[in-house]
């Protein structure tokens, strides 16, 4: 013992004492064109040392022997507005590549702007409101995040935490179906695992924050370029590997055990390559013995590749891969199948998401470039439901297997004609493939169909077509004034629908490092495919029908007002007012409660058939985010959201929807206390505060009288549940070395263990109504390694 602590004490001081030092490389490009900017001066300040280097032909530069550490970049390029990079974090085990996007000045001979830090810029410039960049390194660093994009936006304004054991993106009230999933330009599925048919969110990410770059993140009446949605918008983008050095990297976490790699296909070509793997640690420690028996314990895996392939005179190509593969099995629990739908049954639930595409930026001159995508993608969802009975042979009560393909082009022309006017023009082409087969045992419903299985879904189709065009023009008319127009329009062939939607935005830029802005947009979204193609079945003659073919787009406005300001250079302040519209939403041709502006936050969708576009809703609220930028070793971020969200559907009463919580806090700080020259104590706490969950009204003495569970839609989301509370904390340690670095972390979720309600169920057994609770307190930890 007393050895081994003298090797490890000797190991620490050599450590502490030895000067590690790396590489800031990267790009500086025009931030609309995309094209190279030779000669623009980079300064790096780190510690009392200042470097510097200049861009070389193709806008390439390299600073080397650089502290580790924090570090801040400074950009400047004659005739653009000059670019800061605060707290860049440089660690010894990988090169850090950035990627420099400079704007053009517009300078009037009679005024002058000077501009304070561009801290939390979208990426998208179009974006005048509602719209927030976030970094890779968020989400790490947030407490609660565990490294899931979705997680981490989680703590924006207007974003509602639903479900501890689920991602779901509820933006404003409105339902998580309504979020547009963008990757390089790719419209994309479910990234994530056990996502189930029509959702866009799950337990566990398929992302790989990795190798992602800084993404935007949209809450409303976003540009044109986005089309097919009704709440928001996740804009993604992978960062290139490094095209100079090959760097490793090794993880166990929440996500998976990992290993990862990238580097140079070619140096005198800049190509490179990334590739990661993740395996589930949970179905790896049931595999080697950890566990007794196998029910429940979550088995998945995903991989994530990128290729860049630059060229000389045909442009850049890209290749990038992403796929993932989940399954589950819930064995009897007890005497009463607590997992199951039926006692004595076991289930089985899976799913499969790949994306596979390529990409293609090609500089027709210095003011203009076309990026075009070909990509394919694919999801499948699996259920089934059986017996497991010995004295009895195998009986299916439920099955699914659901698979959806979707071909798509993509195509953009920008031209920036001078420092004033930039226009877009774009189309995109989707083609979907559907093999859609859903069954129940007759016996299971009520009232009972003897002797078949009767049938939700059963089809096969192709070429199921969405054509998406749009136009987006930019002007700004002198450094304060910036005004935006856009027309998105789309047309589904299979059942004939279309849309036509106008986008506008103003923005004047006041003196004292503020703005004030407005925002316009009409959206519209086509309905999950398997709403189109549910099969009515008629107990009568035994026959089917599909009675929703005809329905059209989901349609919204939305209006918003904006006010930011920079309190200082690292604290920005933002009010965001908003009213969205909401119409031609499915509901039930009969007297009922259902709306599609309740769907997508399940392991399940609901599916019902002869649904009509007569559905209202809105929603309107107001949002306050605070905000310090990591300085001086710490951070804060405090939003508020205080909305109210209706809807009204066939029985022609206007509801609170499911996701009315009317009011969410969130509030993180951070603190990063370097010890010594070489090691970093990283210190997160986030605290969220909502109003309670909300949901279908049971009323016990009409389940105790019929023995299943019945509801009183008089009442329905009437009542919501306790608030809800969660806080949540994040301590790290990163120890650089010569070659590597690592980081070990604990993750606590729910430090207090407070008990948040997730549902309520009628006990037929018990006869009366039990309460479901959410996540309890629950550590993780995380190691990574990279070198």
């Amino acid at each position: 013992m007393k050895l081994l602590l003298t090797i490890l004490f000797a190991t620490v001081c050599y450590v502490v004492e030895a000067q590690y030092r790396q590489t800031i490389r990267g790009t500086v490009v025009d931030e609309v064109t995309k094209i190279a900017l030779p000669a623009a001066t980079i300064t790096v300040e780190s510690g009392d040392e200042l470097l510097g280097a200049i861009s070389d032909e193709d806008g390439d530069f390299e600073v080397k022997n650089i502290e580790v550490g924090l570090c801040n970049v400074k950009v400047t390029f004659m005739g653009y507005e000059p670019y800061f990079l605060r707290n860049v974090e440089l660690n010894s085990g990988k090169e850090k590549v950035l990627i420099i996007e400079l704007t053009e000045q517009v300078i009037d001979v009679d005024e002058f702007v000077v501009r304070a830090y561009n801290n939390g810029e979208t990426i998208n410039k179009m974006a005048a409101l509602s719209a927030k960049s976030f970094s890779v390194k968020q989400t790490e660093k947030y407490a609660g995040s565990w490294g899931d994009p979705s997680r981490m936006v989680s703590n924006f304004a207007g974003v509602i935490v639903a479900n501890d054991s689920r991602n779901d993106i509820i933006i404003r009230g409105n339902s998580p179906q309504g979020l547009l999933w963008r990757l390089e330009g790719i419209s994309i599925p479910n990234p994530n695992h056990f996502g189930a048919l029509g959702s866009t969110g799950g337990p566990v990410s398929i992302l790989n924050n990795n190798l992602l770059s800084n993404s935007d993140f949209f809450t409303g009446a976003f540009p044109a370029e986005y089309g097919n949605a009704l709440s928001g918008v996740f804009d993604l983008k992978m960062r290139n590997g490094n095209n100079q050095k090959h760097e490793f990297v090794g993880q166990i976490g929440f996500n998976g055990f990992e290993v990862g790699a990238e580097g140079p296909l070619s140096k005198n070509h800049k190509a490179s390559y990334m590739a990661n793997y993740r395996y589930s640690v949970l179905s790896l420690m049931d595999k080697i013995g950890f566990y007794a028996s196998g029910s429940g314990v979550p088995e998945y895996q995903d991989v994530t590749v990128r290729l860049n392939l630059p060229t000389k005179k045909f442009g850049t190509f890209s290749v990038i891969g992403i796929a993932g593969d989940s399954n589950i099995e819930f064995e009897p629990d007890g005497e009463d199948g607590t997992f199951n739908v039926v006692d004595d049954t076991r289930t089985r639930n899976g799913s499969k998401m790949g994306v596979l595409g390529v990409t293609h930026r090609f500089f027709i001159n210095n003011k203009s470039s076309i990026y075009s995508t070909v990509s394919g993608t694919y999801q499948c969802v699996t259920t089934r439901i059986d017996s497991v009975l010995s004295n009895d042979r195998e009986k299916i009560y439920y099955g699914e297997k659901n698979a959806e393909t979707r071909l798509g082009i993509t195509s953009k022309y920008t031209r920036k004609i001078n420092s004033k006017h930039t226009v877009d023009f774009g189309i995109e082409l989707q083609s979907f493939g559907i093999n859609y087969l859903d069954s129940v045992d007759g016996e299971s419903l009520s009232p009972p169909v003897y002797g078949t299985y009767v049938r939700g879904l059963d089809t096969k189709k192709n070429n199921m077509n969405l054509f998406e065009a749009y136009t987006e023009w930019q002007y700004r008319f002198n450094a304060s004034w910036t005004f935006y127009a856009g027309l998105h329009g789309q047309y589904y062939f299979y059942n004939s629908t279309g849309n036509i939607e106008p986008r506008l935005s103003i923005t004047y830029v006041l003196p004292n490092f503020a703005n004030l802005s407005f925002a316009y947009g009409k959206h519209a979204q086509i309905q999950p495919n398997y709403i189109y193609l549910f099969k009515t079945y008629d107990r009568s003659t035994g026959q089917y029908s599909e009675t929703n073919n005809d329905l059209e787009m989901t349609k919204a406005r939305h209006f918003v007002l904006g006010y930011n300001q920079f309190v200082t250079d690292n604290i920005k302040l933002s009010l965001e007012s908003y009213f969205q519209q909401l119409y031609d939403i499915p509901v039930t041709e009969e007297e009922s409660v259902f709306s599609m502006v309740n769907a997508g936050s399940s392991f399940h969708q609901a599916r019902e058939d002869s649904l009509v576009n007569d559905g209202l809703a809105r929603n309107y609220g107001l949002e306050l985010t605070l905000e310090k930028y990591l300085s001086n070793h710490y951070y804060f971020l405090l939003t508020t959201s205080l909305f109210d969200s209706k809807y009204r559907a066939s029985d022609m009463k206007w509801r609170n929807t499911e996701f009315n919580t009317q009011y969410v806090v969130n509030a993180l700080v951070g603190y990063e206390l370097p010890l010594r020259e070489k090691y970093a104590l990283d210190i997160n706490l986030r605290m969220i505060s909502s109003g309670g969950k909300r949901d279908l009204y049971i009323d016990l003495e009409k389940s105790i009288e019929a023995g299943e569970t019945e509801y009183d839609d008089s009442k329905a989301y009437s009542r919501s549940g306790n608030p809800y509370f969660r806080l949540d904390a994040r301590i790290a340690l990163k120890m650089n070395a010569k070659r590597f670095t690592q980081e070990w972390a604990l993750d606590i979720t729910n430090l207090t263990n407070h008990k948040n309600l997730y549902a309520t169920s009628y006990d037929a057994k018990e006869e009366k109504i039990e309460k479901i609770y959410q996540q309890g307190f629950y550590p993780m930890f995380l190691y990574r390694i990279n070198f």
